[in-house]
């Protein structure tokens, strides 16, 4: 029963609080035949008209979030001074001043917050004090150590529920795990959020109205708890900022609507100046809850009807939903980005193996092929060199499943290294006509596959560039430990027969700076050397 009636209603609390208080009060004082102390017809007439305004406000405001948001200011300074006139007629233990006290401030607490609360504590004190002082003119027996004990009660009090005004501000909802979940980046968060919403709130139905940034038409989200959103897009040119920018509550039917609360007041307006019936559909009869929601890609509203019970509570919910959607669509463009960016990495890193391997490869192939045909064309035997051609395919092939087959590791050794760097060098020299002598120096340490896959393409693209473009007569390799790197030189004799361009080689440039290495480029006496130092552990490891 109290999940049903009292929970998430604040509203309901205070009014039947009201009620009951009052009713209370009207009884102890009919049983105590010494009082009222002053005034006494006066005294139940006020009682009992109270008694009839706290019931009348109670049941006028049930059911009703529009006649609770009118109607608590007035309620609200009616106990006020229905405190004031019982303090100046009531004394001795049926006197109301603690309990009415407490009553009206916890009220004003859980309702507004703690500005209205310590105006609403100034002047129950003020009331206080200008009872107490009517009281002492009228009365011969006045007691001033009760009056004062009394008054001090009341300020110690007020400042403790000022705090709580502070500190605990609107009711606050709670919610079993997270409120919306991850998302695939490949799905729209819009439907997630939709469903996610409707399930927290308990709403039957929601529409979920989204604008994105620049864009002249409006997405637009319908769905039912338990059931998938269905989306239609629809022309819009109204103007973007026509939507309440807060929470707010809404009744179409009657056209009418309020936003604010939480210590800031409330604001009324009509439902049709907030809200375009067209982008509806089926639903522009519904009242609910409205939470307008903003991110760097759009604007959006979700709108949840069919939500039993709806009080003024629920606008502190639109405030914890509101960033909730928000941070979900942030979050979902983020990972989009962040999948967009790796695929772009993956296909740049395919690109430049591709084209440091294979198309290199090709390359050397097709400059075999160019000696053979020269050589078919004078005459000469190419049966040799066909025998040779066929082998520098095989051994590529190998070496395609040796590099396919070393990714599945994680570590290589130097020296294994080292080994298949001397094979890899002998190969291009066969490819390209050209003398390719290898040397290294280095421990027995592990270095990551990656660094191993790096270097053979850097071998690779220098190599390639170097006979291409330098016409070298030979060319040395050489690799060493540096500190905490691993250094490559590529010499060559050739002496840089084509001038380079601004930050060439890119190739050999943009892996190095992939690896967060150090490429130098130097032409000294007729030979070109490119010396490459790479980390032997990534700042990742």
């Amino acid at each position: 029963m109290f999940d049903r009636g009292l929970k998430h209603r604040s509203g309901r609390v205070i009014a039947l609080g009201r009620f009951v208080l009052s009713a209370i009060f009207l009884f102890s004082i009919w049983i105590d035949s010494s009082q009222p102390a002053r005034n006494a017809p006066e005294t139940y007439w006020l009682l009992a008209s109270y008694v009839a305004a706290a019931g009348l406000v109670g049941a006028a405001t049930w059911n009703s979030w529009w006649l609770d948001a009118r109607l608590a200011g007035p309620a609200h300074w009616l106990d006020v001074f229905v405190f004031g006139l019982l303090m100046f007629s009531t004394d001795g233990y049926t006197s109301p001043f603690f309990l009415f006290f407490v009553f009206i401030m916890l009220s004003s607490a859980i309702r507004w917050g703690w500005r209205q609360t310590a105006l609403t504590g100034a002047a129950l004190i003020v009331m206080y004090f200008a009872a107490a002082a009517l009281a002492g003119v009228a009365s011969d027996q006045f007691e001033y150590q009760r009056f004062v004990l009394r008054g001090t009660h009341l300020v110690i009090l007020s400042a403790i529920l000022i705090w709580f005004g502070i500190n605990q501000g609107a009711p606050q909802w709670t919610f079993e795990g997270k409120l919306l979940g991850d998302i695939s980046p490949d799905e729209s968060p819009l439907p997630s959020a939709l469903k996610a919403a409707l399930r927290s709130t308990e709403a039957t139905f929601g529409v979920l109205i989204w604008r994105a940034s620049e864009a002249h038409s409006l997405t637009v989200l319908c769905g039912r708890t338990g059931d998938e959103p269905e989306a239609r897009s629809i022309e819009w040119d109204g103007d973007p900022d026509s939507h309440p920018r807060a929470p707010f509550l809404f009744d179409l039917a009657r056209d009418r609507a309020l936003a604010g609360g939480g210590g800031r007041g409330f604001r009324f307006f009509t439902a049709s100046s907030a809200l375009d019936r067209s982008a509806l559909g089926p639903l522009s009869d519904m009242q609910g809850l409205g939470v307008p929601f903003s991110a760097d890609t759009g604007n959006g509203l979700l709108l949840l009807g069919g939500i039993r019970g709806l009080s003024l509570d629920y606008l502190s919910l639109g405030e914890q939903l509101a960033p909730a959607i928000e941070l979900h669509i942030q979050r979902h463009a983020l990972l989009s980005a962040a999948q967009h960016n790796a695929v772009a990495h993956a296909r740049l890193a395919l690109s430049r193996d591709l084209h440091d391997s294979i198309v290199q490869f090709l390359a050397g192939a097709c400059f075999q092929v160019e000696a053979l045909t020269r050589s078919a064309r004078s005459g000469s035997a190419i049966v040799d060199q066909l025998a040779s051609l066929k082998q520098m395919l095989l051994e590529e092939q190998q070496e395609l499943r040796s590099s396919i087959g070393a990714m599945r590791s994680e570590e290589v050794g130097l020296i294994d290294l080292a080994a298949n760097l001397e094979k890899l060098c002998a190969r291009l020299a066969r490819q390209w006509g050209v003398h390719c002598s290898f040397d290294a120096q280095v421990s027995a340490a592990a270095v990551p596959m990656r660094l191993h896959f790096d270097t053979h393409q850097l071998v690779r693209e220098a190599v390639a560039n170097a006979a291409r473009h330098a016409a070298p007569t030979a060319i040395r390799v050489s690799l060493s430990e540096e500190g905490g790197s691993l250094r490559l030189d590529i010499v060559n004799d050739g002496g840089g027969a084509e001038p380079l361009a601004p930050g060439a080689p890119w190739s050999l440039r943009e892996r190095v700076d992939e690896a967060d290495g150090n490429l130098m480029l130097a032409t000294r006496n007729g030979s070109t050397t490119v010396s490459i130092t790479l980390p032997l552990r990534s700042s990742a490891t």
